[in-house]
């Protein structure tokens, strides 16, 4: 069970984005050749202390969003979107270590108290504290209540912030300890009960169809040759994500180094220059996270909901 929750945490990790000391935009690349849109997510892979280590799910951009209901750790574009009150995800998620594939189906949700911000030591937002304003349910199952905190870099210095509580489920292995299940192309049924007065929400959430995936990897970090080739089984529309991040030796999160947009046509071949311009001799594994996503957007009388749901595919590799 250990090591299931091991790569749990790698794949979750290899999503996020708190190993900068501050928000700030990525970089981005645009690579025509490939109709392959790149982000730079982490520009200090030098720095012993750069790691993916926050598992639960949110993007360092916390400020615009209220209310947070997410079970993947993927990111959800908000930018051009204001007064957003809730986001709702649900995903299921496989990790594919030393030819062994492990699924999972995992749901977190957090709701923000927008007036008790947690800042950085220069007085910027990095944060808001949580609050449990009722009762979450996903696929008729009430969600638990547990610690959340994030971990975080403040002028070089890794710290940990306590947020207060989180709504959580997720299942590893046949119902242990949740049994909740994430049903591919398919849907999940959604349920907010408030302590409050007010109205109950419910509707049920589209999930898309599994994704797939699978890593040819050759050459060898010494003569700074890689040369990698993805698959996965194709839809044909739209946009899959594919997460590039690295491992350290000894270590159980990894650090996210770029975010690929390609399209869902089943094969990306990624320009050997990304991987071979990294410092790889201080890594040990390379992590390939392939998502597949829906998104909307739904009304639901003053509040705007933004519905996502996932399929996510983790492949764990040593570096050769």
């Amino acid at each position: 069970m250990k090591k299931i929750l091991t790569y749990l945490l790698i794949s979750i990790s290899a999503l996020i984005l708190f190993s900068c000391d501050k928000p700030a935009p990525t970089q981005l690349i645009d690579d025509t050749n490939n109709e392959l849109e790149v982000e730079l997510l982490n520009k200090d892979l030098d720095n012993p202390h750069s790691s993916g280590t926050d598992t639960s799910g949110i993007t360092q951009d916390l400020n615009g969003i209220t209310n947070l209901i997410s079970v993947s750790g993927i990111k959800i574009t908000t930018e051009n979107r204001t007064g957003i009150t809730n986001l709702i995800s649900v995903s299921g998620i496989k990790i594919t270590t030393e030819n062994r594939t492990s699924e999972f189906s995992l749901a977190q949700a957090m709701f923000f108290d927008k007036n008790k911000p947690i800042r950085y030591s220069d007085g910027s937002i990095l944060a808001y504290e949580t609050t449990t304003p009722g009762i979450i349910k996903f696929n008729g199952l009430e969600a638990r209540l547990d610690t959340f905190k994030i971990r975080y870099r403040d002028l070089g210095i890794p710290k940990v912030a306590i947020l207060g509580q989180k709504y959580v489920l997720y299942n590893i292995l046949w119902g242990i300890p949740d049994p909740f299940y994430f049903s591919y192309n398919s849907s999940v049924s959604f349920e907010f009960a408030p302590f409050s007065p007010g109205e109950n929400i419910s509707f049920n959430i589209p999930t898309p169809q599994e994704i797939v995936g699978s890593v040819t990897l050759t050459g060898n970090k010494r003569n700074q040759n890689l040369d990698v080739v993805l698959s996965w089984n194709p839809i044909g529309n739209k946009k899959i994500t594919v997460i590039v991040g690295l491992m350290r030796p000894n270590q159980i999160s990894s650090i996210p180094v770029y975010r690929m947009k390609t399209k869902d046509d089943g094969e990306l071949k990624i320009p050997g220059r990304y991987l071979n311009q990294l410092p790889l001799e201080n890594f040990e594994k390379i992590v390939f996270t392939f998502v597949r996503s829906y998104e909307g957007y739904r009304d639901n009388g003053n509040n705007e909901l933004l519905v996502s749901s996932q399929s996510i595919h983790s492949i764990v590799i040593e570096i050769p």
